[in-house]
């Protein structure tokens, strides 16, 4: 039997407490296919898998493998002592921490890779304050979607409101910065005039960057509505940055303000 490393692991994302078996899938099938080919070039005796995040013959198939070599009850099922397990011969293969599962999560996804970002995003959402508040439950719904689209405006990312690699890679890097005390810098792209009545994200970012600013300029509730204390703060702003007095965010006041919440991180 192989020695497996597998003493006092706890996977990164965490075991989500579903246990996945043939006829499973979603993300953390295809983290759990992702683990496999990650061990494969040590034990070969586990085969390659496809990444497609469906649970089939293949798939179990594999898990019995590895829990033959891991002295674990080969039922071909993933429960938490197969999940440390495959990650802690993973990580030490590959080195910890969390990796890309492999596809896409999106709205109506569960598990612990939805749980995890959804962590990440909370974490985060107190320096990037345009991201709505959601709970960290696993289940990608429409407030999981919303925030992502949040966070993806942000940073210059496709706005689709799924989690797929570029996604992962951008908010595991802003995370990290974040927890390291030294925010990355938003490149939100300029996404047309804003003014009162004005409606949405972009709204959002605005209020974010405005209640940045500390006493400088008002604050305001970051709700996506343009209203008049919306309006008030942006013509305060606009006084102290030396730009015309009108209220509405055109190209100019939007640089200026993403630059002063820059300079805020």
């Amino acid at each position: 039997m192989a020695q497996i490393n597998q003493a006092g692991v706890t996977a990164m994302p965490p075991y989500f407490g579903t246990v996945l078996r043939n006829g499973s899938s979603g993300p953390d099938c295809a983290q759990v296919q992702t683990w496999l080919n990650g061990v494969h070039s040590r034990w070969p005796q586990v085969p390659s898998v496809t990444v497609d995040g469906k649970y089939g013959n293949n798939t179990a198939n594999a898990v019995k493998a590895f829990q033959t070599l891991a002295g674990i009850t080969a039922d071909g099922q993933v429960g938490s002592t197969t999940w440390n397990a495959l990650y802690g011969e993973f990580a030490d293969i590959r080195g910890a921490g969390e990796v890309f599962c492999g596809i896409t999560a999106r709205s109506g996804n569960k598990g612990a890779v939805v749980k995890s970002m959804q962590q990440k995003l909370i974490r985060i959402r107190q320096v990037y304050t345009a991201i709505s508040s959601i709970s960290a439950d696993g289940a990608f719904g429409n407030a999981s979607s919303g925030a992502v689209k949040q966070f993806q405006r942000q940073f210059a990312l496709t706005i689709d409101g799924s989690f797929g690699r570029n996604t992962f890679a951008a908010l595991a890097k802003v995370y990290g910065q974040v927890m390291a005390g030294t925010p990355t810098p938003v490149l939100p792209r300029y996404p047309g005039l804003l003014q009162r009545g004005s409606t949405g994200d972009s709204v959002r970012c605005v209020q974010s960057y405005l209640s940045a600013l500390g006493g400088t300029v008002p604050k305001v509730t970051i709700d996506g509505q343009y209203g008049s204390a919306t309006t008030a703060s942006v013509r305060s702003f606009q006084r102290l940055a030396r730009l015309t007095e009108d209220g509405k965010v055109g190209p100019a006041t939007w640089s200026g303000l993403v630059m002063a919440f820059n300079r805020t991180l």
